[in-house]
């Protein structure tokens, strides 16, 4: 996980990532921000443009960031996660 995006994904800022690091696994296309092309600064630039272009857009994405930080990483859920995965470890259905 990425503390960075996590951090302006829980205070509602849209963000723009690349398919580096878990990246896509917190930013969602055009849901809670861009991913643009690693590496490419016109991919990258194109993802800013639309917020730029789409303003209107700005308040879903905010909602949608804040969101997906509350459903996932909320401390309770990673806690119950954490503990369902004990009991299938402990069941022989999942390996450590």
């Amino acid at each position: 996980m990425n503390t960075v995006i996590s951090q302006a994904l829980a205070t509602g800022l849209p963000t723009v990532a690349t398919c580096h690091s878990g990246f896509p696994e917190q930013v969602e296309d055009g849901v809670n921000g861009y991913i643009a092309e690693e590496g490419d600064p016109v991919s990258i630039a194109a993802a800013i443009a639309k917020y730029i272009e789409h303003p209107e857009l700005w308040s879903a994405m905010s909602d949608a960031a804040r969101a997906h930080v509350l459903k996932h990483y909320d401390q309770h859920a990673l806690i119950d996660q954490q503990l369902e995965y004990y009991r299938r470890v402990l069941a022989g259905e999942a390996g450590p």
